[in-house]
């Protein structure tokens, strides 16, 4: 009997081996994946939805680091169960989400024998560390608004009407400003006919892929 190949991000030979030993975790909006100090015993494929990593500073304050989104892997618990260790870093499900888990034993026997496998492994981790210093040009160079116009432009794409739920409080967190920074900067936003402000969302009507990405 031929196995259906589920796995959109890699090979039919590849899936054939994943598909059999791995499992499915099904996961709704806002729920914690991974806390900092969880052990990591295996590698995260998302499969459907967007997870959000973030970084935890001493006094418990978040701060967005990366967006996770649909066949991507998240390669800081593939690497962290490599080399042994516990997460560094808080995920939290976006959306409603579905992610593969490959055990470690098989995640780490692949790296060692699979070619395909092992490039994935290091593609995801390049990928994971130029969002992350993406994220870091734009709070060290970037001024609020093109934050915001980066932010949202990537949010809005995983709603098909492109509109953000999230209240000017809950973004302000993530890209750690204050709230009344981010609500003046919207509302300049909002008049240059940008976005449309609506109770805990906001509507994108015209961001430039340009601006996010001056």
């Amino acid at each position: 009997m031929t196995m259906t190949n589920q796995c959109n991000w890699c090979s039919d030979e590849l899936a054939a081996e994943i598909l059999d030993q791995s499992t499915v975790m099904e996961v709704a909006p806002g729920t914690v994946v991974m806390n900092p100090g969880d052990p990591v015993e295996g590698a995260y494929i998302l499969e459907q939805g967007a997870v959000k990593l973030f970084r935890i500073c001493e006094y418990g304050n978040r701060h967005l680091l990366y967006l996770l989104r649909k066949d991507g892997m998240c390669a800081l618990s593939t690497l962290t169960s490599l080399t042994g260790g516990t997460m560094d870093i808080l995920a939290e499900a976006e959306v409603s989400t579905i992610i593969r888990v490959i055990p470690k034993e098989l995640a780490d026997r692949l790296f060692v024998e699979n070619e395909e496998w092992r490039n994935m492994v290091l593609h995801s981790i390049r990928t994971s560390w130029q969002d992350a210093m993406n994220m870091l040009d734009q709070v060290a160079f970037k001024p609020l608004k093109g934050r915001l116009e980066s932010y949202l432009q990537t949010h809005s794409q995983l709603s098909a009407r492109q509109i953000v739920t999230k209240s000017h409080a809950e973004i302000a967190e993530e890209l750690y400003v204050s709230r009344e920074a981010v609500s003046r900067t919207l509302k300049t936003m909002e008049n240059e006919g940008m976005v449309h402000l609506g109770h805990g969302s906001i509507k994108v009507i015209d961001i430039q892929e340009s601006n996010c990405q001056s």
